[in-house]
């Protein structure tokens, strides 16, 4: 594993210094959605003789093309109509994998190790030690933009053979442009997490996973490269934000007026929820609010944590803490108080 945590960082450099270089060409949303699938366009699969490109959503031109197409996610994925491709998405799952790793990491674990049985918790471990690897180089990012190209390029094919519409591809896919957004802010962060989360898949199952890098280099570096996609578009920016559902609920909490408006959060505690609301007993704080300015209602809000979740990611590895747990911002991340 060393060796390979060497190669990533050195994959690190190239696609930040290759990211970097010019300017580039605004593009639709829908041209972002294609171009987050960017390594699994470049797949061949059978019944689509050339590459589907990054301009629209590529269509078989006959029947036969689409039967090929319908065969090989049949027998790859087990895809066979709308439902079942939902389901296939899903097994893409690192980014959520790697969440919850976070939160044993910082020592606020989304549930008791010791509840897992022997072949569970072998399994858990050996995936989180893996996880851990590229921490360094994705740190709250994680592993989303792999799942997203991986998910993207399954729904292209699935419209190219019309096992969904071109409505339902879009409909889909929307939410995982939106997870996009959140986690990254350009293609150098977003390939580099593609790679940790192509190892990181492999790596499951496999140990030797050189090879696989190897591969998934080439396609990144020709996507980053002078002239390719990712170099000559522009990452894409909403002219109005856009919220991702990174939550399977969404509770609400506390957050002072100047930590919204200065878009920064430097200290945050757990407190008892309230019992009269959805409360999630989070409050949010920039951290030098005076107690004469926190005790005035009016300089606090209440939001979704769902919300605080988007506008500030590093702080979903820390939502399970115990009640009266307090965590301030350093300069190497948070550090508990």
């Amino acid at each position: 594993m060393k060796k390979i945590v060497e190669k990533v960082m050195e994959c690190k450099q190239r696609y930040e210094a290759m990211a970097a270089k010019t300017a580039a060409s605004k593009v639709s949303r829908e041209q972002f959605t294609l171009l987050l699938g960017g390594i699994s366009a470049c797949r061949k699969v059978p019944g689509i003789p050339v590459h589907m490109g990054y301009e629209s959503l590529y269509f078989c031109d006959g029947e036969e093309e689409k039967k090929q197409v319908r065969q090989h996610l049949q027998r790859m994925y087990g895809v066979e109509d709308k439902d079942s491709l939902m389901q296939a998405c899903w097994l893409f799952s690192g980014s959520r994998e790697y969440e919850q790793f976070m939160t044993f990491w910082k020592d606020a674990p989304l549930f008791d190790i010791n509840e897992l049985n022997p072949e569970g918790r072998s399994r858990f471990e050996h995936c989180r030690k893996l996880a851990e690897a590229f921490c360094p180089f994705v740190e709250e990012k994680g592993f989303y933009a792999w799942d997203i190209n991986e998910r993207i390029g399954l729904c292209r094919n699935a419209a190219a053979c019309g096992i969904i519409s071109e409505e339902e591809f879009w409909q889909i896919t929307d939410e995982w442009v939106r997870q996009a957004q959140v986690f990254y802010h350009s293609y150098g962060e977003y390939a580099l997490s593609c790679l940790c989360g192509a190892l990181y898949e492999m790596g499951r199952d496999e140990p030797d996973v050189e090879g696989f890098l190897e591969i998934n280099d080439r396609i990144l570096e020709s996507l980053l490269a002078e002239g390719g996609v990712w170099q000559r578009n522009g990452w894409y920016i909403p002219k109005e934000r856009e919220w991702a559902s990174l939550l399977d609920a969404n509770p609400g909490c506390f957050i002072t007026k100047k930590a919204l408006d200065a878009q920064f959060i430097g200290y945050m505690y757990h407190d008892e929820p309230h019992p009269d609301y959805p409360d999630s007993g989070w409050r949010f704080f920039v951290g030098d609010e005076s107690e004469e300015y926190i005790n005035d209602p009016d300089n606090t809000t209440v939001c979704g944590l769902n919300t605080i979740c988007n506008l500030f990611p590093d702080v979903m590895a820390y939502l399970c803490a115990g009640e009266g747990r307090r965590f301030g911002r350093q300069e190497h991340g948070w550090e508990e108080e």
